[in-house]
């Protein structure tokens, strides 16, 4: 088995290149804080074939969700804000997709990268909450 990098250092490296997150803000992995403005790169447990083939081969998959801790109240601007980050996020992934476009995997070819839900509140929590959406990237290994 060569020695990579895994696929969620891959997928946090090419997020990092998204020119809507906050420059003030860290990116982790598996961890998002309690202050706003922080960003997280999480992945989902899922069956890891894609689709198999009859020759043996497959393409694989790789479920992630990115989070973020965002500044939250009952200012409807704020929170338009919040979600308008997601949509041009969304729109991001979508248009890098069908340029082909996708992250570097080193050593495995990326397929495709879509976007499974659209960004959401998913914990509010005095003054600030947690927004995600869900993707996946298809792959052959």
């Amino acid at each position: 088995m060569p020695n990579r990098k895994p696929l969620i250092e891959c997928v946090r490296d090419d997020i990092l290149t998204f020119p809507g997150l906050d420059e003030n803000g860290c990116l982790s992995v598996d961890f998002l804080g309690g202050e706003a403005v922080e960003y997280a790169v999480e992945q989902v447990p899922c069956d890891p074939v894609f689709r198999r083939y009859t020759d043996g081969g497959c393409l694989r998959q790789f479920l992630f969700i990115f989070a973020s801790r965002e500044y939250y109240s009952a200012d409807v601007n704020q929170n338009i804000d919040n979600l308008s980050f997601y949509e041009d996020f969304e729109a991001w992934i979508r248009e890098r997709n069908l340029s082909g476009d996708l992250p570097e995997l080193d050593g495995r070819e990326p397929f495709s990268m879509e976007v499974l839900t659209d960004g959401y509140a998913f914990d509010e929590d005095a003054g600030t909450a947690r927004y995600q959406i869900q993707l996946r990237l298809i792959y052959k290994e």
